[in-house]
């Protein structure tokens, strides 16, 4: 989208302010890196009778997956950390979807409502919600996918590893009776399966949204997680300053 161009309808967009920080752009995208590779490395192996692998084959990228796992947890942590220490709209109140007293599914009603019948500017075309960081109806999937969905996968993966190889976290788990490990290890394999593809059908989702969003407010979405800035309304901009100068008065040393 070309940023002049919006800029220069006042009664549409009003300016580009900094709103993701780079942590968090860089969190982004290394970890749709490695969600990537993780998704790679699952398929070779687990599809390594079709594809015609050798055992040892086999068990690289199944050892690749888990290298790769460690990653994704360490990921895991860097965004948690961020939510607790990050800027403003890196924490966990941009992600809460609640706001003016409202609960979950007051809000999710009235968002839906908003995205299928979305407020109109006075030309007639469509307005984005006023939030100037996480877009409130996709916070009721990124809440869930930090608090659970990424945390119990890397859960899950770090103890299949320890499980089937002998590593760490738990490298004992290897050494447990057939009895114990057989059972156990069928328990945590298939809920970290599912867990995969939980989070494909969230990636899905997050795409979805994302052409749907740009498609319907003609917005910089895509490109302000890479350059970090968005362009927002006026009352997107008048929130955004509301928020940082708070959030830089509760920094500030007294």
């Amino acid at each position: 989208m070309d940023k002049s161009r919006l800029l220069s309808d006042p009664d549409r967009y009003y300016a580009q302010v900094p709103v993701w920080e780079a942590r968090l752009r860089l969190w982004h995208w290394t970890n749709l890196l490695v969600f990537l590779l993780l998704i790679i490395t699952y398929l070779l192996f687990d599809n390594h009778r079709m594809l015609g692998f050798s055992k040892p084959s086999t068990v690289l990228f199944q050892k690749m997956h888990v290298y790769l796992g460690y990653l994704f947890t360490v990921l895991v942590l860097g965004r948690l950390h961020l939510a607790f220490r990050g800027q403003v709209f890196s924490r966990w109140r941009d992600l809460d979807p609640r706001y003016d007293g409202k609960g979950f599914l007051p809000v999710m009603k009235e968002e839906i409502a908003l995205h299928l019948r979305p407020k109109t500017d006075v030309r007639g075309r469509p307005v984005p919600d006023p939030d100037p960081g996480h877009n409130r109806l996709g916070r009721f999937l990124y809440l869930p996918l930090l608090t659970v969905l990424l945390p119990a996968q890397a859960l899950t993966g770090l103890l299949w590893g320890s499980l089937k190889f002998g590593m760490i976290p738990l490298p004992f788990l290897h050494s447990l009776p057939k009895a114990t490990a057989k059972p156990l290890t069928w328990v945590v394999s298939n809920l970290h399966a599912a867990g995969f593809y939980a989070l494909l059908a969230f990636l899905v989702l997050h795409l979805g949204g994302l052409v749907k969003y740009e498609l319907t407010f003609a917005s910089d979405l895509f490109s302000s997680m890479i350059h970090g800035k968005k362009i927002l309304t006026r009352e997107s901009a008048e929130i955004h300053d509301r928020l940082t100068k708070g959030s830089r008065q509760e920094n500030d040393p007294v």
